[in-house]
């Protein structure tokens, strides 16, 4: 993906290359690039600056530790920052995409090591860091029993097999199929 990060145009076959896999038309994508090499002139989007943009959504809760996650999942070759085909690819999937796609995204952020499987206690820190993103420190009484209460309810929900672990496919059907677990995840 390295490639485009220090380019400061893009080349047709970037271009055609990003209308073939996302949802954008050509001048969409020159539009998005302009707009991403001007808050980001370098071509590259590093974790502190990610943060700080993101923050700007959610001005009343702590937003750092989800962003951490987010920014995991952008960061697809895993060089440390989001350069701009990293960048599209994964607005496209997190904002227009199939909610197939959206799914399979989301279980990448809740994966957190990447392993395919998720744990108790990936889906705890994942958990805790929307329920954080979401309130003011101290808003919320007893905030992290709260967030354990919650992690177990989904895990408990999602590991249909009950063999302690969460697959993707696991995830994938229970999300699509339980309306509950959709409402427990978004913090309903």
């Amino acid at each position: 993906m390295g490639s485009l990060a220090s380019k400061s145009k893009l080349s047709p076959e970037d271009v055609s290359f990003l209308t073939e896999n996302t949802q954008y038309s050509s001048q969409e994508v020159l539009d998005w690039f302009s707009t991403f090499k001007r808050d980001c002139p370098s071509g590259k989007l590093g974790p502190d600056q990610f943060i700080k943009m993101y923050s700007k959504f959610f001005p009343s809760g702590n937003s750092e530790s989800f962003c951490e996650h987010v920014f995991r999942i952008f960061d697809t070759d895993k060089n440390g920052v989001i350069d701009f085909k990293e960048f599209l690819l994964a607005i496209d999937v997190s904002s227009g995409s199939t909610p197939q796609k959206k799914l399979e995204w989301a279980f990448k952020m809740y994966d957190v090591n990447g392993n395919g499987v998720i744990t108790r206690d990936e889906m705890k820190e994942v958990v805790g860091a929307m329920f954080k993103m979401q309130f003011k420190q101290g808003a919320v009484k007893d905030l992290q029993a709260k967030i354990a209460e919650k992690s177990a309810q989904i895990f408990s929900a999602m590991d249909s097999n009950k063999d302690g672990i969460i697959t993707q496919e696991e995830f994938l059907m229970a999300c699509t199929q339980d309306r509950q677990i959709m409402e427990l995840m978004s913090g309903k």
